[in-house]
């Protein structure tokens, strides 16, 4: 988790260092940056926010301006990528009155971290994402507190517009799921999923990893993230090129980015900036064993002399894979090109199991 926190005055910069003291305190990798002229001791200077937003915003999984609201909207508006991708982005005035969720509110975590920094600074709370205010189920917030992607963001407008007009919403799932179904969610099984179209609602929700598989005329598909990168490479690999090593081999398998849970690879490389630069950009986590726990790792691998003198094992990416995954099948066995190496592995989606329990009545 990280966070950066940017004010723009000196008022502004005591909040500053008050907020990522408190954030550091409960364990979140925060920073704080000061306009040059203000920034004083704790804080990382800056002269041009936009310059410093665009490194931020690809980087960060939180982003706190103290500040006016209009500052903040023009400095991350030309970087916008989609609320899948977006970082949570808030703005507190410099007078910790108001904390208001701006950006990402649901999959980004903008209105979580606006009730926590709320909760931190004493500020009131500013949300106006409709299924919070309505207190109704959000598919969006569970799907992020599930560990599933959405596969088609645009339906999450369909899904909560239907909702929130007192409508009925299927639900499909080929993974387990506990808790009461809030209000409004039909469940559908396996048997009613080929039956008349009369008899199951318009719209619904499906979670399985076939991302597009049919069940009702408009679907919003929720996927798990079942896949694990484990990857290796020469010290020193830039982010862009492990950018197009895996985007090309998730191309080339027909696998879709949005199911990767995590990246692995042996503790070696745990301080590698290529590989954690490309985790943070994907919102997962990078993971990392030692060569004697690579060694544990399930399963027959493509072992290299020079990889097992040079590490202490003879195959890092499928070895880490497949520990990454809890010993899930090796879906992609050793891609090597341009001094990486990538295998990938998948998760048994049977072990998954998503819950209702917050959503279980009206809030």
């Amino acid at each position: 988790m990280k966070a950066a926190v940017i004010s723009f005055t000196e008022k502004g910069g005591r909040w500053n260092r008050e907020i990522t003291g408190r954030l550091r305190a409960e364990e979140v990798d925060s920073t704080g940056y000061g306009f040059y002229k203000y920034a004083g001791e704790g804080l990382t200077p800056f002269s041009h926010v936009k310059d410093l937003t665009e490194g931020l915003f690809a980087s960060s999984d939180l982003l706190l301006f103290i500040g006016a609201t209009g500052i903040a909207l023009r400095a991350v508006a030309p970087f916008f990528r989609g609320k899948a991708k977006d970082p949570a982005v808030l703005v507190m005035d410099e007078c910790g009155i108001h904390v208001i969720s701006l950006l990402s509110g649901h999959l980004g975590g903008a209105n979580e971290w606006c009730r926590r920094i709320a909760l931190l600074t004493g500020a009131e709370p500013v949300i106006t994402t409709a299924t919070d205010l309505n207190g109704v189920f959000a598919v969006d917030v569970f799907a992020r507190e599930n560990g599933l992607a959405v596969r088609n963001p645009e339906a999450v407008r369909e899904v909560s517009g239907r909702i929130l007009n007192g409508e009925a919403v299927g639900f499909y799932s080929d993974v387990p799921w506990e808790g009461e179904l809030p209000p409004l969610l039909v469940p559908v099984t396996d048997r009613e999923k080929g039956a008349d179209e009369d008899r199951r609602p318009v719209c619904g929700i499906v979670i399985s990893a076939e991302g597009d598989r049919q069940v009702f005329p408009l679907t919003c598909y929720l996927v798990p993230r079942d896949l694990t990168v484990g990857i290796g490479c020469r010290k020193g690999t830039a982010r862009e090129e492990i950018t197009r090593c895996l985007t090309r081999i998730l191309e080339e398998k027909g696998l879709w980015e949005g199911r990767i849970a995590r990246f692995t690879s042996v503790s070696l490389k745990r301080a590698e900036t290529g590989i954690q630069e490309e985790a943070l950009a994907r919102r997962v986590p990078f993971l990392t064993f030692t060569p004697r726990e690579l060694e544990q790792a399930p399963g027959s691998f493509h072992g290299s002399p020079f990889v097992e003198q040079t590490v202490g094992v003879d195959n890092v990416c499928e070895r880490a894979a497949v520990l990454g995954s809890g010993a899930g099948e090796l879906l992609v066995e050793k891609q090597a090109g341009g001094g990486i190496t990538i295998a990938i592995a998948r998760q048994d989606t049977s072990s998954f199991c998503v819950s209702f329990g917050p959503y279980a009545k009206e809030r």
